[in-house]
């Protein structure tokens, strides 16, 4: 799965009403990734989104991939930050089918919430509401939604605001950790927000969200999926000093331990990319970076857990970040996001990648 967001230019306020200045962009180290061998084509064009539509968290849940909420583009042609609006849509996609359905929406729009299911039920965590002069508003609600429902209900919500998290079910639990958090009081645009490590496990009947290992270093938009039994966590960004700075850290939460480990690091930086499971291996799919000369990539990334080892396997047809990826039976959807840095580009592109 991915974790994506629309950071240019948001740390010194510029698309964000209200606010002024511009920060100093610091150019992160040349990266040095060798290009793969050819090899056949590995993506196959799917079913669009209904929208385009970024910084989304899909999951797989009866039987279907659901995308719900995130940034849609209202225009997306010239789509920038401004173009931009959470939406409340939930969609689902059956493998194999023709087209899209419509789920019952989200109780409000969101940006960035997480999907899981979980417990039987598909649930939503986190996220930001946006309004006038708040764009980034955090969430600490949480939302379920039950097989064959027609609403929403309310949720245990989080102890505190927390988005830009990663999730997923280890050891029979549901767990949310790192991405940022609010720093002090406000809470309503990107820079009263700061990364943490906090960690947090839903309690066996689901009623309440329980203290777990602190991540080893805080990071958010970092790609995760459970491979093996274990939450993986690669790559992911962190703020500091007016820069966006893109990390290659790979750290995994095992329950058996109940603590988190380092294991070998993605081949370059990379946030706002999105990963998912297929065959025992993990995905690690596009991702954008900051500095001098922001950019989109189009790498795709693989990971040997037997070898602990990455390298690279292919490259997109195009490069985006902010997209969701799911993997269903050996295969991996790729869902939307946009194929250029920040707000612009956004896209409903839907291709099954098979490895």
């Amino acid at each position: 799965m991915r974790r994506r967001t629309l950071l240019l230019g948001l740390l010194a306020g510029a698309a964000l009403p209200g606010r002024a200045g511009r920060a100093q962009w610091t150019p992160e180290p040349r990266e040095r990734v060798a290009r793969p061998p050819a090899a056949p084509p590995r993506f196959r064009a799917q079913p669009p989104l209904p929208r385009p539509v970024q910084e989304i968290y899909p999951a797989f849940f009866d039987a279907r991939i659901i995308v719900g909420g995130g940034f849609e583009a209202r225009a997306p042609r010239v789509a920038s930050l401004a173009d931009l609006a959470p939406t409340a849509a939930v969609h689902a996609f059956r493998p194999g089918a023709r087209a899209w359905e419509r789920l019952p929406d989200l109780p409000v729009p969101l940006h960035h919430p997480l999907l899981v299911g979980h417990l039987g039920r598909l649930w939503c965590i986190g996220g930001f509401t946006s309004s006038p002069g708040a764009q980034w508003r955090m969430e600490r609600r949480v939302w379920t939604l039950a097989r064959g429902a027609s609403r929403w209900e309310e949720g245990p919500p989080l102890p505190r605001p927390q988005a830009e998290a990663v999730a997923g079910v280890v050891g029979g639990r549901l767990l949310v950790a790192a991405g940022r958090t609010p720093m002090e009081a406000a809470n309503a645009n990107y820079a009263d927000h700061g990364d943490t490590q906090d960690c947090w496990l839903l309690s066996a009947d689901g009623r309440r969200w329980e203290p777990g290992p602190r991540v080893p270093r805080g990071v958010n938009s970092a790609a995760f999926a459970v491979l093996d039994g274990r939450l993986h966590m690669v790559g992911g960004r962190y703020a500091t000093g007016g820069q966006i700075l893109n990390v290659a850290d790979h750290q995994v939460y095992d329950p058996a331990g109940s603590a988190w480990t380092s294991r070998a690091p993605l081949p370059a930086p990379r946030g706002g990319h999105a990963a998912a499971v297929a065959l025992g291996r993990l995905y690690a799919f596009g991702g954008e970076s900051f500095g001098r000369n922001p950019a989109v990539h189009p790498e795709v990334f693989v990971y040997d857990p037997r070898a602990d080892r990455w390298q690279e396997v292919a490259r997109m047809p195009e490069g985006r970040h902010g997209l969701g990826a799911v993997g269903v039976a050996g295969r991996i959807h790729l869902l939307g996001g946009a194929a250029e840095p920040g707000g612009r580009a956004t896209r409903a592109t839907h291709e099954l990648f098979t490895p």
